[in-house]
């Protein structure tokens, strides 16, 4: 194994850690008020037993509670499937819009940690590339997270998927001026390795308080 191909297989186990981490903490919380919930309905059957009246209501409310977080364990499985299966082509058919949509819901809990979460701004039609997804859902997350700590005071994170001319892009708007001073600085050796095996071309714009993911 080469250097270079050392370091992507790193990488990649990374990130794959990194959102399986996240996935299973939210696994676990619906796990815990469902065990919760379980606990209160126990309860309940003492009352019951004990001959005490019981409201209706409470039951009903137990068991919508219930209900919800079996819908959201069911939602947090299919993305962790879905997020599993991104690996199992070395290329394909991406649309860059529904990248970023699966990413800020993947990572929910983490952009919530971070604060505000960023609004997305893609074009109505599909914005198709062939590459590694991935790899481009890795790259996608790396900049988020370098967009959301470098956001300007006072200013909204909006990341925009758009084509000009025959180049897809992916901009991150709204960045401090002084995070863009130096680009050197801007885009990590991490992501400067995965965007070099999609073929990304990776830009600052100082005036505009954004940078850019271009495509080939």
């Amino acid at each position: 194994m080469t250097d270079d191909s050392q370091a992507m297989a790193f990488e990649g186990v990374r990130f794959f850690g990194e959102m399986s981490a996240s996935i299973s903490h939210e696994i676990k919380n619906v796990l815990a008020i469902i065990n919760e919930n379980a606990g209160l309905l126990q309860d309940m059957v003492m009352m019951i037993e004990k001959g005490l009246p019981l409201s209706p209501e409470r039951l009903s409310q137990l068991s919508q509670s219930i209900v919800r977080q079996v819908k959201r364990g069911d939602r947090i499985v299919k993305d962790m499937n879905r997020f599993a299966h991104s690996a199992d082509h070395p290329s394909e058919a991406v649309d860059i819009g529904d990248v970023i949509h699966f990413i800020s819901v993947l990572a929910a809990r983490l952009i919530a940690m971070k604060g505000k979460p960023p609004k997305i701004e893609v074009s109505a039609n599909p914005i198709t590339v062939v590459t590694n997804r991935f790899f481009l859902e890795d790259l996608v997350w790396t900049c988020m997270c370098r967009a959301m700590d470098a956001r300007a005071p006072k200013q909204t994170l909006c990341i925009v998927a758009e084509k000009t001319g025959n180049a897809p892009r992916i901009r991150f708007c709204g960045l401090a001026r002084d995070f863009l001073a130096s680009e050197a600085a801007l885009f990590s050796p991490q992501e400067r390795m995965v965007a070099g095996l999609l073929g990304i071309q990776l830009k600052a714009d100082k005036d505009k308080g954004e940078f850019v993911l271009i495509f080939p």
